[in-house]
């Protein structure tokens, strides 16, 4: 019934991690001094535990200490609770900077469009935007996708422009805008000017579709449309707004998690002398745990309210975040391995008839 009660007690009040390690350095202290017959055995213990006999025998023994002596390598790091809930900060940090970009919109998209205007020539309409209409974004231009073209025959101001790719679009938009621009200048206002109008339409609520999701466009020929076209997206039709495009402020909440998190560790790490892997580790958790945390906020806000600019998947910060829990799980599972490898090397010194115990003690 002792027993019994005993086990009962340690299941619902476990001990701390300091008292179960002074608890083993006790029991190896006691093992070491009962080999070298330190220590006469006390016949009315011989049905007590290990940890009851080394208690009675050595007393109490703090595991740092015995450490201290062995001349044995403290300076492994994990992951703390203060790294989990700076983590957390950082992660609403980030979600509350977004959440300022979004009300914010308007005016950060009048600066970008002032950006984007000295690469646009005036008077035509961009190449970005020959397609019109509803979604029009998620149909061509706008995905990055610079070698998606038009089908045959699509008209723009009575002009066929099918069959032609973005960039080889925007090149002739260019040099038709500026002509005295040699061929380099000309390839670089083309880049430009398809990288600014991007950034500037990434303020707005629809922002911008998923890179080169324009692949699975669906172009139907319709004579009661000027272009001779209509076109469709459905992947991007399923995955709507929420889930299939990035805006300013995916990218702003992202750039503050990052720099917070990178900044920390830096700091933190400075002068350390802990291992490269447990730095990485710690890292990575602490990405995981920032991503994760600006990610549940942003799912709860589009239960809540799901027509808020904030209420969307943050790609920016979802991607990163898987990237960081399975790095994480990798250099855990690498860390595993080589535990068991020196657990078993030294299970195998220990075994060793040839091994004192001593020399076992010094080789942890």
């Amino acid at each position: 019934m002792r027993k019994l009660l005993s086990g009962i007690k340690k299941a619902f009040s476990p001990a701390s991690d300091e008292q179960y390690w002074n608890q083993k350095a006790a029991e190896l202290e006691y093992l070491s001094k009962s080999y070298k017959g330190e220590i006469v055995q006390d016949p009315a213990l011989s049905s007590s535990s290990l940890q009851e006999r080394a208690v009675a025998a050595v007393g109490h023994v703090d595991f740092e200490s015995m450490l201290e002596g062995l001349e044995v390598d403290t300076s492994y790091v994990a992951i703390s609770s203060v790294h989990i809930v700076l983590a957390v900060k950082y992660g609403l940090v980030g979600t509350l900077i977004g959440h300022l970009t979004n009300v914010n919109a308007d005016k950060i998209e009048e600066i970008l469009l002032k950006l984007h205007g000295y690469f646009k020539p005036g008077g035509k309409r961009s190449p970005l935007d020959y397609h019109t209409g509803a979604k029009h974004r998620y149909t061509f231009g706008h995905d990055l996708n610079v070698f998606g073209e038009l089908p045959p025959g699509y008209t723009i101001g009575g002009k066929d422009v099918g069959g032609k790719s973005l960039y080889s679009l925007v090149l002739d938009y260019i040099k038709e805008g500026y002509p005295n621009c040699g061929p380099v200048v000309g390839h670089f206002k083309a880049v430009m000017h398809i990288l600014t109008h991007l950034i500037s339409d990434l303020p707005t609520k629809d922002g911008i579709p998923l890179p080169f999701t324009s692949i699975f466009t669906e172009w139907v020929e319709n004579g009661d449309n000027v272009s001779g076209y209509s076109a469709k997206n459905p992947v991007m039709d399923f995955l709507g707004r929420e889930f299939g495009t990035i805006n300013a402020a995916d990218v702003t909440a992202y750039a503050v998690i990052k720099v917070l998190v990178k900044s920390h560790h830096a700091i933190e790490f400075h002068k350390s002398v802990a291992e490269e892997d447990d730095r990485e580790l710690i890292l990575a958790q602490m990405y995981s745990v920032a991503y994760g945390a600006s990610i549940a906020v942003q799912m709860f806000i589009m239960m809540v309210d799901p027509g808020s600019l904030n209420a969307k998947l943050n790609h920016m910060i979802a991607w990163p975040f898987l990237y960081n829990a399975g790095k994480s799980q990798l250099l855990l599972l690498r860390q595993h391995g080589e535990v068991l490898g020196d657990y078993e090397r030294s299970l195998a010194q220990l075994e060793s008839e040839s091994a004192r115990f001593e020399d076992w003690v010094n080789a942890q």
